[in-house]
């Protein structure tokens, strides 16, 4: 079988299960009082940015992803590890570039950078290590779903599926990590589970269900889409399965969830059920959400 018939999550699954890995955004190291959380994310020119991306938004976007897999955690972000491999004939004033466009992201958001290697490639290939500590009581793991717990989206969806179809690089690659916003959630000690929406959002949902045995029912008229997103009539299917919205999936119990929305750009879009499945209701009618998203190598 190849790769391209497996795809990116059953590969991920098999490394995980055979090496009693959790499947979480951070792997943890347990110290005393607090976990350290460390993530990792490998951006490569071909795959993840347009023809004409600016080499200042490839080294702003290899830093903010992993990122945004801390604000998942709640974490404190610490120091980040950067290897990089760059082509030979690649011009001094681009990798001036990228290293500007990691400066100024850590600079925004937090951490420094403490190290790396450099070595030539054929193409640009950015890999970043990022670290980060959270307190054992505030930690949010993606394991933890319970029966009635009200689902929860920060922010907008569907930016980044439109932000591909326009061909908008700002929004599609100077992305925000949530940071803060996962810090106060994590803060409340209230959140069962959370993940950050980077496959897309039915991706993510079906993530969950495998870890949690636990459903989901969404409700199709409460998703908040993205103003860039309405101006396309499939703006549902660019809000539930293009990805690239970096936006904070999360559950709690329901009477919390009324509380955090006076102080929080969020919206409630379902609730957990107990039956293994994910659906959509909308105009009155329930069916199955399709289990589909960004994936490599499919």
């Amino acid at each position: 079988m190849k790769l391209s018939d497996m795809g990116e999550r059953k590969l991920t699954y098999k490394i995980t299960s055979e090496m009693h890995i959790p499947f979480d955004d951070c792997a943890v190291i347990e110290r005393e009082g607090y976990y350290e959380v460390v993530t990792t994310d490998m951006v490569n020119a071909r795959t993840h940015f347009p023809e004409g991306t600016p080499p200042y938004h490839m080294g702003w976007y290899a830093m903010a992803v992993n990122m945004s897999d801390l604000a998942a955690k709640g974490a404190e972000v610490e120091a980040y590890l950067v290897a990089m491999g760059l082509p030979r004939d690649m011009e001094e004033e681009n990798y001036e570039e990228i290293i500007r466009g990691m400066k100024e992201c850590v600079d925004k958001y937090g951490g420094r950078i403490v190290g790396g290697d450099t070595k030539e490639t054929d193409d640009i290939i950015i890999s970043v290590a990022a670290f980060g500590t959270v307190e054992k009581a505030k930690f949010m793991p993606r394991k933890g779903i319970r029966k009635g717990d009200a689902v929860y989206v920060t922010g907008k969806l569907g930016r980044g599926g439109a932000a591909l179809r326009d061909k908008n690089l700002d929004e599609l690659l100077l992305i925000k990590p949530r940071l803060e916003e996962g810090r106060y959630l994590a803060s409340l000690g209230k959140v069962n589970a959370c993940m950050d929406l980077s496959d897309g959002l039915a991706s993510s949902l079906y993530q969950l269900m495998k870890i949690n045995g636990k459903g989901f029912r969404i409700y199709g008229n409460a998703l908040p889409v993205h103003e860039m997103a309405k101006n396309y009539e499939d703006a549902i299917e660019l809000a539930l399965y293009y990805g690239g919205d970096y936006e904070l999936l999360f559950t709690l119990p329901p009477e919390e969830g009324g509380k955090l929305e006076e102080h929080m750009d969020i919206t409630k879009i379902g609730e957990v059920i107990d039956e293994e499945k994910v659906v959509i209701v909308a105009d009155g009618k329930e069916k199955m959400m399709e289990n589909r998203g960004y994936e490599h190598f499919r």
